[in-house]
């Protein structure tokens, strides 16, 4: 019977590869970056959270945050006090709640240039009216604004100033054919007897019964 000795001599099988323990995971050849990337450890979640609510915490109370609404005149209470409340309900911290508020201020500007740029077009447009270039545009602005002072009352008068709507062709017409009439039955009337003040209908409808 013969014996098979086993020891040292023995020889290794190629076929089967051999793995150290201690050998440290070799860095992957294929599949790129992408690879490496997924195969680090993703922060948790809720650590993120945690870190982030410790960089940026939520103010105790609505009234606690310190907002700057970077405006001349007040803030509207209501609005200040609506915004406090659905910033501390949502977990807004202060120094987003700042950062929505100057994002709001930035459209607020975009749109005044807008309406800036508006209200110079609707000018250029009324003094590019037939009958109205040149001297003639003082003296026409001049019959419009009788006709406001004579019948619009001050709240209306501000509303269009405010609007920019003041130097609309529309309106700037409207007003200077009233005032054109009030001026045209003020000489008629004045060349008889006592004259009387018409009223805004009998100017603008002279043939219809008032």
């Amino acid at each position: 019977m013969m014996d098979f000795s086993v020891g040292d001599d023995q020889q290794p099988d190629h076929h089967s590869p051999q793995v150290n323990a201690d050998d440290e995971v070799a860095e992957p050849v294929l599949g790129g970056e992408t690879l490496a990337e997924e195969s680090e450890e993703q922060p948790d979640p809720v650590v993120q959270e945690a870190d982030r609510l410790t960089d940026h915490p939520v103010p105790d109370a609505p009234e606690a945050y310190e907002l700057d609404y970077g405006m001349q005149d007040e803030i509207d209470p209501h609005v200040d006090r609506q915004f406090r409340q659905f910033a501390h309900e949502n977990g807004v911290s202060g120094e987003m709640a700042q950062k929505l508020v100057d994002f709001h201020n930035s459209l607020e500007a975009a749109r005044y240039e807008d309406h800036q740029t508006q209200t110079g077009e609707w000018e250029r447009q009324t003094r590019s009216l037939p009958g109205w270039h040149g001297a003639n545009y003082r003296k026409n602005m001049g019959v419009a604004n009788k006709a406001v002072q004579t019948f619009a009352s001050p709240a209306l008068a501000k509303m269009i100033r405010d609007s920019g709507y003041s130097c609309h062709p529309e309106v700037v017409k409207a007003f200077y054919n009233v005032g054109r009439r009030l001026a045209e039955d003020s000489y008629v009337e004045g060349r008889g007897a006592a004259p009387r003040e018409k009223t805004i209908g009998e100017i603008l409808y002279p043939n219809q019964p008032i």
